[in-house]
């Protein structure tokens, strides 16, 4: 069986992209860890399937993590995607179906933009496991500022960047991500405020581990800032792999830009 993908990464955080591919095996959970491990398949952070629709501008994409879970929102994946699509359409706006909703698209020179909606602040709509505070969610030894951004967060803030840098995510990351708190489980998002008003964040994300970046993790942190007073409403978010920028508009919806690279296609053999 032989199956043609791309790869391609927003700042490190990488995907694998099959486009309008009609196998169903690509969806199961075997197939996508099998893909995503870095050692004896392609290796990924997520997994994206471009799904076949009649409409040229409107496009809908399944997106799974490289455990085999599907997730309902990854702001470099469909960044990614929408570079993809738009060069090969050739066009400079589009929107992207996901099963957190539609996310409207477009591109100015190298960066793409992706309009990721409304954060939703209710502990039923993030969701937590009972009514509480959703600012101030206690997970072991933190503080977390938890909100939806299409999937969970759990954003930590912490006094510095010395602080910041010494955090061992690897060994937190994961008890963090499963608390009792957090029924479908939680990206956890550390970051600080930088003596010039930008913000540092590293991540664990949900059914990935630590990544390079993460764009619905970059417009969670950037809100959480925006509502606790530590910043304005447009932030640079400097990651391990690069700078992600956020806009959270007058609308209420929540611009996330940076760039993409495509790195290679294949054809997999299975």
């Amino acid at each position: 069986m032989k199956i043609p993908f791309i790869k391609m990464h927003g700042l490190g955080n990488d995907f694998i992209i099959f486009d309008n591919i009609k196998n169903p095996i690509i969806h199961q959970p075997d197939f996508v860890q099998q893909m995503s491990n870095r050692r004896i398949g392609v290796g990924c952070d997520q997994l994206m399937i471009i799904e076949n629709t009649s409409i040229k501008e409107n496009f809908k994409v399944k997106m799974y993590n490289s455990d085999g879970s599907e997730t309902g929102a990854c702001g470099n994946g469909v960044r990614c995607i929408a570079d993809y699509l738009m060069k090969k359409e050739n066009i400079d706006n589009l929107y992207i179906e996901t099963i957190s909703g539609k996310l409207k698209c477009n591109k100015d020179k190298r960066d793409v933009t992706v309009n990721m909606g409304r954060p939703r602040f209710e502990w039923n709509e993030i969701p937590l496991a009972k009514i509480q505070n959703t600012q101030k969610v206690f997970l072991n030894d933190f503080e977390a500022f938890c909100l939806s951004m299409g999937n969970p967060h759990a954003v930590i803030f912490l006094p510095n960047s010395l602080e910041l840098n010494k955090l061992d995510i690897e060994k937190i990351g994961p008890i963090l991500e499963k608390n009792s708190v957090f029924p479908q489980f939680a990206n956890i998002e550390f970051a600080c405020v930088l003596e010039n008003g930008v913000i540092r964040m590293r991540v664990w994300e949900r059914g990935v581990g630590i990544t390079q970046a993460c764009g619905s993790g970059a417009c969670a942190t950037s809100v959480a800032a925006s509502v606790l007073g530590l910043s304005s409403k447009n932030n640079k978010i400097i990651l391990d792999g690069g700078n992600l920028y956020i806009k959270w508009l007058e609308d209420k919806t929540v611009t996330l830009t940076g760039m993409t690279e495509r790195v290679f296609e294949g054809i997999l053999e299975y």
